[in-house]
């Protein structure tokens, strides 16, 4: 597997592909974050997709990141949303998101997960994240 950055010039070609696969990273609890605006973050050059390539050479996957300047200083490399499939073969992946983020200035990588995800990345400090959805007053 490899990682291949989309160039905003080929994004027109390369959406409908990644599109449905999105759409479900979406629909994922801890997403707060719709498909169409993963498309206008692309489109505006404030977040980059990246798609996950296959032994075949075909896509099977794909990802939206982001760089994120933090209030502390320092750069963050924030993963809004992956898809797609074969997840089992990703995990290599996240190494090379990492590089990538290394080498654009980012001191850290984070990302919304589910909390069995610990087991699998012992390198990551993983936080609750907890929402409560209240019912519309009377």
């Amino acid at each position: 597997m490899h990682l291949h950055p989309v160039d905003p010039a080929d994004l027109a070609r390369a959406w409908p592909v990644v599109e449905p696969w999105l759409a479900q990273a979406c629909a994922r609890p801890g997403c707060d974050l719709t498909v169409e605006d993963l498309h206008a973050l692309v489109r505006a050059g404030q977040a980059l997709l990246v798609l996950i390539v296959g032994a075949a050479g075909a896509p099977v996957a794909a990802g939206v990141t982001q760089v994120r300047d933090l209030a502390a200083g320092g750069r963050s490399c924030c993963v809004l949303a992956v898809g797609g499939r074969g997840a089992r073969d990703w995990r290599g992946t996240l190494a090379l998101i990492e590089a990538g983020a290394a080498r654009n200035g980012c001191s850290r990588v984070e990302f919304v997960g589910r909390a069995g995800w610990a087991a699998l990345l012992p390198d990551y400090q993983v936080d609750a994240y907890y929402v409560k959805h209240l019912g519309v007053a009377a």
